[in-house]
């Protein structure tokens, strides 16, 4: 029974002597609580613990937790939390919420007159002091380890309420308490626990979730049948006693198996490489739909390991960014990969500008299939033909005739060739250099973050941009016409970089696994599909320093056609070129067997070349070699790997080989 039962008088007591005394003392030591901090400074200090990537037109893209301490989402506002959540925590915390000024002191009264003569106690926190304790550590539940708080702790919590509601609106009070309460786990506030329940915003709850969420208040790590026997208590309390069983439910499907995994992931290694700071809303350049497009096409190669990038040809901006099919993978978008091939266009583009070929200009092609036309069996392609055909032997030849200023020209844009004019770039320069081509020669840094307007650099003279890609487009694309530029490297069968691009867009793409090429080809076919569902790709328009002539090869070596000449280039016929220096002997790739050397000491190879002019010289790994007769050379063989090139009286060079030799070892 309880006291007041027996003890009548004492209820009395309490009403006349008790309650008047504590309102007293209350009201005289009301100025002696901390400061209460005012509702925006509360509302700016609860930092969500993720942060978030938005698209260029601001969508959401993808989240990314940064604070580990605790799961919180961005605040809510009163206004838009669910009306079902407030009946449900006003009947369950605070039924006079409304009414008192901070502190039921008639329930505060009697639950102190309880805790008197019970083991089991009963609190009277009101939520203007639950609040108050969540906003003033020294307050806090537990502290110093004590399951509850003591009366001294009780006690100053119902003055910072009383002070709390001086300064406060109701209403403030009531969203800020939904948005810092604790729930369950290291959740806290109603929007982070709506989410990782029920998949839902705190504006969307229905009456079972609020029940939910309001019995967890008062205990948020109870147990599921705990939270169940509280949520049916609590709906028969607000008069919704068939709201029980689908509280229940709820329980036992998602109290202990929340989803708190990020609620957009259309982006997540952009996200990883650009959040750092919880609470972080960052704009970048993506673009929903191109990211979407890419992230499709890729996956449906059925590859494990693929990425890509899409860039805009006017801007430079990323537009989609995917650094690998899954969200868990390592973003391998900056691992620098072998180009091979891919530089090629911008030799060919160098050798244009500066005049020294045309796009009908002749090279020798030992591979070619024309029939032999001089006496020394060489072959002839023209520059078109070997530029969309990528041939190997013709490349080599216009970088001879470049020399460093190749070199000198990337590194105008950032790019340093490597040691045997190698190059390993990653996806987003290489899509940076691509781009350029379209974009009038113009290279700009590709950028995911809205920026000032950068500064662009000349990669190639417009001219020359324009007719390395009227030479490149492929309008033979599978299912149509697309005026489009594509190129593919594919050294080991297993990995594939393309690269390429339409007027608008530049895409670069990687894959690895069985069946790459062809499935890397039709990836990128699918990605410039989906970016022009809306608008058509068009050929390139030529700029002014251009013009279109009709040529006639003597002999035929090709049909006849019209071509694009930079302005003073155009040329009606073109007849084969005089005969270039070339090392006949060793052949490019050449193993040499001298374990001759073994019984004549006196073994020796000869250098050979034909055509070279008055004054070449041999360069053997770099270093001059002396005492040739003539255009030939008796050398010493020694084991290992050699670089022998043809230099001319000027310093350039004619000819190069790399070969190896098997030999004796000294």
């Amino acid at each position: 029974m309880h006291p007041s039962r027996h003890f009548p008088a004492l209820d009395l007591l309490i009403r006349r002597l008790v309650l008047p005394a504590l309102l007293l003392v209350a009201a005289s030591l009301a100025q002696a609580v901390q400061p209460i901090p005012g509702f925006a400074e509360v509302r700016a200090g609860a930092r969500p613990s993720v942060a978030v990537l938005l698209a260029r037109d601001g969508t959401p893209l993808a989240e990314r937790r940064l604070d580990m301490g605790v799961r919180r989402l961005e605040w809510v506002s009163l206004n838009s939390l669910s009306p079902a959540l407030k009946e449900a925590l006003l009947a369950a915390e605070d039924k006079r919420f409304f009414e008192h000024s901070g502190v039921d002191w008639r329930a505060f009264a009697g639950s102190l007159w309880h805790n008197l003569w019970y083991d089991r106690k009963r609190g009277a926190s009101t939520l203007s002091m639950q609040l108050a304790g969540l906003l003033d550590p020294e307050l806090a539940l537990g502290r110093n380890g004590a399951p509850r708080r003591s009366f001294g702790q009780k006690w100053d919590q119902a003055l910072a309420a009383q002070a709390l509601e001086a300064r406060w609106t109701k209403e403030q009070i009531l969203e800020a308490y939904l948005n810092l309460a604790p729930f369950r786990g290291d959740l806290q506030g109603v929007h982070a626990a709506s989410r990782a329940f029920f998949g839902k915003g705190p504006g969307e709850l229905g009456r079972p979730e609020a029940l939910v969420l309001a019995v967890l208040l008062r205990g948020p790590n109870a147990r599921a049948e705990v939270v169940s026997h509280r949520a049916c208590v609590l709906a028969e309390r607000i008069n919704a006693p068939g709201a029980c069983a689908l509280a229940q439910r709820l329980i036992n499907a998602s109290l202990d198996r929340q989803n708190t995994g990020p609620r957009w992931d259309l982006a997540p290694h952009a996200a990883r490489l650009l959040l750092q700071h919880p609470g972080e809303r960052l704009i970048s350049t993506l673009d929903p739909e191109a990211q979407r497009v890419l992230l499709g096409a890729l996956r449906r190669t059925g590859l494990g390991e693929a990425a890509g990038v899409v860039v805009d040809n006017a801007t430079g901006d990323i537009l989609a960014y995917v650094g690998g099919v899954e969200a868990a993978q390592p973003d391998v978008i900056a691992v620098p990969r072998n180009v091979g091939n891919l530089l090629q266009p911008f030799a060919y583009g160098l050798a244009l500008e500066r005049r020294l070929l045309t796009a009908a200009s002749l090279i020798e092609e030992p591979l070619s299939n024309h029939a032999p036309t001089l006496p020394d069996e060489r072959m002839w392609v023209s520059v078109r033909q070997a530029l969309a055909g990528g041939m190997a032997d013709p490349a080599q030849t216009v970088g001879r005739v470049l020399g460093e200023s190749l070199a000198e020209r990337l590194r105008q844009v950032e790019v340093e060739l490597s040691r045997g004019n190698t190059l390993e770039l990653g996806l987003v320069q290489l899509a940076g250099l691509y781009r350029s081509l379209p974009a009038g020669g113009q290279w700009v840094a590709p950028r995911l973050l809205p920026a000032s307007e950068r500064q662009p650099r000349r990669m190639l003279r417009p001219e020359a941009a324009f007719i390395v890609s009227e030479i490149l487009v492929d309008t033979e694309l599978e299912g149509g016409t697309l005026p489009v530029v594509y190129r593919q490297y594919a050294a080991d069968g297993r990995d594939a970089l393309g690269a390429g691009y339409s007027d608008r867009f530049t895409v670069v793409l990687w894959t690895s696994g069985r069946g790459i090429p062809a499935l890397a080809s039709q990836a990128w076919q699918d990605v410039l599909r989906g970016l022009h569902r809306q608008q058509a790709a068009h050929r390139l328009v030529p700029p002014p320093g251009v013009v279109s002539a009709l040529v006639v090869f003597e002999p035929p070596i090709e049909s006849p056609r019209r071509e694009w000449f930079i302005r003073g280039t155009e040329m009606e016929r073109v007849g084969l070129p005089r005969s270039l220096p070339r090392i006949t002997y060793p052949a490019d790739g050449l193993l040499v067997d001298a374990m001759a050397l073994a019984d004549d000491p006196s073994f020796r190879v000869s250098f050979d070349a034909t055509h070279a002019p008055a004054g070449a010289w041999w360069r053997l790994n770099g270093e001059k070699l002396n005492g040739s007769n003539g255009l030939r050379l008796a050398w010493r063989p020694v084991a290992g790997r050699h670089v022998l090139e043809l230099v001319s009286a000027e310093g350039q060079i004619l000819d190069s080989v790399i070969f190896a030799v098997r030999a004796p070892l000294d």
